[in-house]
């Protein structure tokens, strides 16, 4: 058995697309946390413009006949919030939030090309805070157009 460090194979030496079809099986959020400022090359493929259309800033945990969502750690979301969704906001068209990581999210960034946004575990109060702040912002957009 030959134990030289020569013959060691490690995630690099797979191929893009491996890494690809792996990356696809995990959430946004792992993704994010975990691959992004690795090196260049997880940077490239972690933020595909293709990957990062419709982004997914919720964790789903347990999937049974009621599929509960959970909030993202506290930590996490804010590496997300401060270093990353700078970087992708003008490539996001589609976003799910739920409710814990709403204001780091659509706050604090701006998404040029949002067309869509989904509400996921939302308490009736917040929910209506969130929408009746949306709608008073894009009313005061519209009286300065």
């Amino acid at each position: 058995m030959n134990t030289s460090n020569n013959n060691r194979l490690t995630i690099l030496d797979l191929p893009n697309e491996i890494l690809l079809n792996i990356i696809s099986k995990l959430s946004f959020i792992d993704v994010f946390y975990s691959l992004v400022d690795i090196n260049e090359r997880f940077d490239q493929l972690s933020l595909d413009p293709l990957y990062i259309r419709h982004l997914d800033m919720t964790v789903m945990t347990m999937k049974s006949f009621f599929e509960y969502t959970f909030s993202v750690d506290d930590q996490v979301l804010s590496k997300i919030c401060e270093n990353i969704l700078l970087l992708i906001h003008s490539q996001v068209y589609k976003l799910t939030v739920e409710q814990h990581s709403t204001e780091c999210i659509l706050l604090n960034v701006s998404y040029p090309k949002l067309y869509s946004i989904s509400f996921v575990n939302f308490q009736k109060e917040k929910f209506l805070h969130y929408l009746t702040g949306i709608l008073l912002i894009i009313s005061l957009v519209r009286c300065i157009l």
